[in-house]
């Protein structure tokens, strides 16, 4: 029974020796696996402000590669997307666009905190619109006054003028018989 107790001593010491290795190993394996996270994150990171340099010189208009550029203008593109999008969570939310500088301002605001220039209410503009509608309007109907002004003044003068050239032309002619 000794002999039991002393071989199950040592595998019991043998055991713990391999747990202890596997435990270290273990450690060290996820030692090495933050320092490979740690160096993905940097590589992401430049290559995002990569990237963002790209954009830029996309965005000033500079030269770059099909795929590049391919890649910037569906950047541009859902950039657009974005900004649409949070001028309908604006709009619903009860803000309106401003007229002078296009960014969304609160319902409640009197002046663009962007531009400084006063909010105008909605119904306002809707008023405006009508009456820019109402001014082309008249200003249509003034035009053909003019133009059928203009028309009978031409008609006039044209008659006036062949009338003179009428009378000219007798004049001449009972010259001419005397």
């Amino acid at each position: 029974m000794k002999d039991f107790f002393e071989d199950l001593g040592k595998r019991l010491s043998e055991t713990a020796e391999a747990v202890t290795a596997k435990a270290g190993d273990a450690i060290e394996i996820q030692k090495l696996k933050a320092q490979i996270r740690e160096l993905a994150r940097g590589n992401a990171e430049d290559l995002m402000e990569l990237g963002q340099s790209i954009y830029d010189r996309f965005e000033n208009g500079e030269e770059l590669d099909e795929a590049s550029k391919g890649l910037c203008e569906a950047i541009a593109s859902r950039k657009e997307s974005i900004e649409e999008y949070e001028n309908k969570i604006e709009g619903l939310k009860g803000a309106c666009e401003c007229t002078r500088c296009g960014k969304m301002v609160a319902k409640d605001m009197a002046f663009c905190p962007y531009c400084g220039s006063p909010v105008t209410e909605e119904e306002d503009i809707f008023e405006a619109d009508d009456l820019a509608q109402e001014a082309r309007e008249e200003a249509e109907e003034a035009e053909e006054i003019v133009a059928e002004a203009a028309e009978a003044a031409v008609e006039a003068v044209t008659e006036a003028a062949e009338e003179a050239v009428d009378a000219v032309e007798e004049s001449v002619k009972e010259e001419t018989e005397e």
